[in-house]
């Protein structure tokens, strides 16, 4: 494989993070719902995710290559049909809205309690570098990623680190919350909800690759890196069980029992991990809106939907997030169906 090939490889797989990772990732809330809570288990729900993710990612990447999809319209389209396709479009353009908004006012939240400054300061300047970004369509995705991502990893590398240090809590310790099958049922949810959130970007992202080849190793690039990341971040939250449970943003908690620079650090990775997942959102949203617009099209849709999403943020993160998500994890396993069988062309 040629140099160009591992670059895009890279690339691509850093997209795939960047757009799985979260707000709820960086917090830690979703390892800790997911997997810790069952105890030695979750090492198997971390593996089981990880295969799915890999799995999934790349037939999403795939059918965007073959499809030369600029958009996921054109996915759920061949799979569902034209009426059924524009039901279930409008309803994850929907969502995808409602997450932009609870995107927005979780960076407007960051911004009060941890810099101190404007809740209106903190999400227009995250709107103004989210339009900059975006300007250059997939191709800024792909830059802003392979830089915010290899940082939220590093950062967790350096958090599993430190926990090492102060020493890894017994199994036996968390034994309580363990449960024989639910760990499986978790994993799988846990995989089903962020590739169906992650479809918007992945299939005109499957276009981005030169070669099959290139696709799927950065399909696995992003799964591997997944994993890693979710095995790191379950280790910090295991030494500090059952403790964990009681806070809202747990990985925020160790930090700042760790090291008070190490807090500020966190603040900032968990900004990076929002705005990668903002500006997925966004491109997902625009191009759905007009395919094959044109740059200052898109720039104004763009503008109009983070400028809508502004005032609708005013209502807050906590209470946007306790709505919309569970409707949108629903919404995830119509996707999930179209990843099942492999794309044979029709002659119509």
């Amino acid at each position: 494989m040629n140099r160009l090939s591992w670059k895009q490889s890279f690339q691509i797989g850093c997209t795939y993070i960047g757009t799985v990772i979260g707000a709820g990732f960086a917090s830690g809330q979703e390892i800790l719902q997911f997997f810790t809570i069952h105890g030695t288990y979750a090492y198997f729900g971390i593996f089981l995710a990880t295969v799915l993710f890999a799995w999934g990612g790349i037939r999403l990447l795939r059918f965007g290559y073959e499809l030369r999809a600029i958009s996921y319209n054109q996915l759920t389209e061949y799979r569902f049909g034209k009426q059924l396709a524009r039901i279930l479009d409008s309803s994850m353009s929907i969502m995808l809205f409602g997450i932009t908004v609870a995107m927005l006012a979780g960076v407007g939240a960051l911004f009060q309690e941890q810099f101190h400054l404007s809740f209106h300061f903190g999400v227009l300047l995250t709107i103004g570098l989210t339009l900059f970004v975006l300007l250059k369509g997939m191709k800024g995705i792909l830059s802003a990623n392979s830089i915010i991502v290899p940082c939220m990893f590093l950062f967790t590398i350096l958090i599993f680190i430190l926990t090492l240090r102060q020493g890894i809590v017994s199994p036996s310790a968390i034994a309580e919350q363990e449960n024989h099958w639910k760990w499986g049922l978790s994993s799988i949810s846990y995989a089903a909800f962020n590739l169906g959130l992650a479809v918007s970007v992945l299939i005109p992202l499957g276009t981005q690759a030169g070669t099959i080849q290139t696709l799927k190793l950065g399909g696995l690039i992003g799964a591997v890196g997944l994993g890693v990341m979710m095995v790191i971040v379950h280790i910090a939250l295991a030494a500090h069980m059952p403790g964990m449970i009681a806070f809202e943003v747990p990985m925020g908690y160790i930090a700042a029992k760790m090291n008070p620079w190490l807090q500020i650090g966190f603040s900032f990775v968990l900004w990076g991990e929002i705005f990668s997942s903002l500006i997925g959102n966004v491109y997902a949203l625009s191009s759905q809106m007009k395919p094959g617009a044109s740059m200052l099209q898109t720039l104004f849709l763009n503008i109009c939907i983070l400028t809508v999403a502004f005032f609708v943020a005013q209502i807050g993160f906590s209470k946007l997030v306790t709505i919309l998500y569970p409707l949108f994890g629903y919404l995830s396993f119509f996707f999930i169906l179209a990843i099942l069988f492999p794309i044979r062309h029709r002659n119509e």
